[in-house]
């Protein structure tokens, strides 16, 4: 069930790593990720449990395969059905 859903962004690179809480400030029921500065090459997005409030492996639910940030404008990440370790598509919102 997707009530109380909350969901975040693993990035990764040669520096270090980071975690972003996914938004949706304006409710069309897309969540937003805002890459940090010098992240945009490497992320995981994650399903995180219930109850949680804090971003980290322990808390999360279920998550992606590692992807890489499409170049090519697509900023849209639809995951495929399933739970854990899922593959999806890029598009353009």
């Amino acid at each position: 069930a997707m009530d109380n859903a909350r969901f975040a962004a693993y990035f990764w690179n040669d520096g270090g790593n980071t975690w972003v809480s996914a938004v949706d400030n304006d409710a069309d029921g897309i969540y937003e990720i805002y890459i940090p500065t010098g992240y945009g090459t490497n992320i995981i997005f994650c399903r995180m449990k219930n109850g949680t409030s804090a971003n980290s492996w322990t808390n999360k639910q279920y998550q992606t395969v590692d992807l890489v940030v499409p170049t090519d404008g697509k900023n849209l990440f639809t995951p495929n059905e399933g739970e854990d370790k899922v593959s999806g598509v890029w598009s353009t919102k």
